[in-house]
């Protein structure tokens, strides 16, 4: 049986164990990530994890992704496209609310965009406290110790070192490496005033819409990382499909 939530039948559907499947939501973002990355960027790193974890474990399958989310503060950079976060609830409860109504109740949302995490946490501990329902996040660059272990820090921003190797590591014809050499950054994310944050709209505090180190950019590295992410994520899956609670 296909893996991919699209290719199922309904019949497909019916007849899965729904005590045991665990349903991978991958979530991102359609905005800019420098000169050098394409605007999907954030989903297509998500759904890239969510497929292939899904096709590791018999008991996972992945949605489609959503593909925009909550990104309004990078709107002054041509592409980007973004739901209110209003919106963008409303359709992470709706589709929470399918699966429930079909029977899935574990679910594991695999997003791809920081600026979307306040959001699925708020649904998330709705539907936990409310219903027989069991929602988890996962969100790749949260893992410090894959991180440091594959490139010795954890600090990922936007668009920067990790983060371009990792899509360049997928999708590498997308990724204009000739753009490597004159990238520049901002040291940090947001506006300040002195040490008090004052606004995350990009292009208020980066040109190139790049945030984070640009040291060390490689597809090697962002190989390692994915493989990881997948490994860790299928644990989760593992842990999640034989929970009894």
């Amino acid at each position: 049986m296909n893996h991919n939530y699209q290719f199922l039948t309904w019949e497909d559907v019916k007849s899965l164990d729904k005590d045991k499947a665990v349903i991978l939501i991958p979530l991102g973002s359609i905005e800019q990530h420098g000169p050098q990355n394409p605007i999907g960027t954030d989903y297509l790193i998500s759904t890239y994890i969510a497929e292939k974890a899904s096709e590791k474990n018999p008991k996972a399958y992945s949605l489609p992704p959503i593909p925009i989310g909550v990104s309004s503060h990078h709107r002054n950079f041509p592409g980007t496209l973004w739901f209110s976060p209003d919106v963008f609830r409303s359709i992470v409860r709706e589709i929470f609310l399918s699966l429930k109504h079909h029977g899935f109740r574990k679910i594991i949302v695999v997003n791809g965009h920081g600026g979307n995490t306040s959001s699925i946490m708020e649904v998330i501990g709705d539907f936990n406290d409310r219903f027989d329902f069991i929602a988890l996040l996962f969100e790749w660059w949260k893992d410090e110790q894959i991180l440091k272990k594959v490139i010795g820090h954890s600090q990922v921003i936007h668009a920067d070192e990790v983060e371009t190797s990792v899509i360049w590591a997928i999708y590498e014809e997308y990724v204009k490496e000739e753009k490597f050499e004159k990238l520049t950054s901002s040291p940090m994310w947001g506006r300040y005033i002195g040490d008090l944050f004052l606004s995350s709209r990009t292009d208020q505090f980066t040109k190139s819409g790049i945030a984070g180190a640009l040291n060390e950019i490689s597809r090697e590295n962002g190989l390692k990382i994915l493989e990881a992410c997948i490994d860790k994520l299928d644990e989760h899956i593992k842990l999640l499909s034989n929970y009894k609670g």
